[in-house]
């Protein structure tokens, strides 16, 4: 393989959730990087592979596991790992919709001497009525570790524990080799939430934009003005993210998954 054109192993851990894994690997197609594969674990509850007919047979790593057998999320991804064949894998988040420039991106940081490159955050949307148009970009504390992109090394495992996988994985590189990518291009990676008013992803989602002093007192502020929730500052996107955005949207209700716009 080309040290220009490295291949890329994209490890998917799939839930029983049909529609998102079908998501998943509609964003894998649609990368602009031509060396890839796609590792998916899963329990087989539900038949996937009418989702892969349309990928070459060489460019998929499929491992089934027993869902009665105790497997933690760790242990999961590890699986992934001992089938990668790429010079780099990243993590391919089932709840998340993908940019197609995401791997060609990632890898340019890789290349240029990063060991894990990860992102500063994402673009949050919640599918609801108020909310649908609206995502806002997220950035939680530490930066988001569920889509970092690493340089497969002998070794390397992800960590057993019952919380904060991701960002334990993360803390076992070395500071001075792990790419932060700015809040600017959270668009790359947009991340759903579902949920009826009062819901625990509703508070999730109110909490998001809130998590600060700065933008808690703008809320405050807007509320006491009657402004509504969404002219708050973080609902504001770039041209690149608001694009990428509506290409989620399309793509997401397309396959069922965007309750809110069902009746149209």
């Amino acid at each position: 393989m080309s040290q220009d054109s490295p291949l890329v192993s994209c490890l998917l851990i799939a839930s029983n959730d049909y529609a998102r894994v079908a998501r998943s690997v509609h964003c894998y197609q649609l990368q602009n990087w031509q060396h890839k594969e796609l590792v998916i674990v899963e329990h087989g509850t539900e038949d996937i592979t009418p989702l892969l007919e349309g990928l070459p047979s060489d460019e998929i790593r499929h491992i089934r596991y027993n869902k009665t057998d105790d497997v933690s999320l760790a242990s999961k991804l590890n699986m992934a790992l001992d089938h990668a064949n790429g010079s780099f894998a990243a993590l391919w988040g089932e709840s998340d919709w993908h940019h197609p420039e995401r791997i060609p991106f990632q890898v340019e940081k890789l290349m240029d001497g990063a060991d894990l490159c990860r992102f500063e955050g994402t673009l949050l949307h919640l599918d609801h009525p108020g909310f649908v148009h609206h995502p806002y970009l997220h950035f939680p504390s530490g930066g988001y570790f569920e889509n970092v992109m690493f340089r497969s090394k002998p070794g390397i495992r992800f960590p057993e524990s019952k919380k904060e996988v991701f960002r334990n994985f993360v803390s076992l590189w070395d500071d001075e080799k792990v790419k932060t990518i700015d809040v600017q291009y959270s668009w790359l990676i947009v991340r759903d939430l579902e949920g009826e008013t009062g819901s625990k992803s509703y508070k999730r989602f109110l909490k998001g934009f809130r998590d600060n002093t700065k933008d808690l007192a703008l809320l405050t502020w807007l509320k006491l003005r009657g402004r509504n929730t969404v002219t708050h500052q973080r609902f504001k996107l770039s041209t690149d993210a608001r694009s990428s955005f509506y290409l989620y949207l399309k793509e997401s209700q397309k396959l069922g998954l965007i309750d809110s716009l069902s009746d149209g």
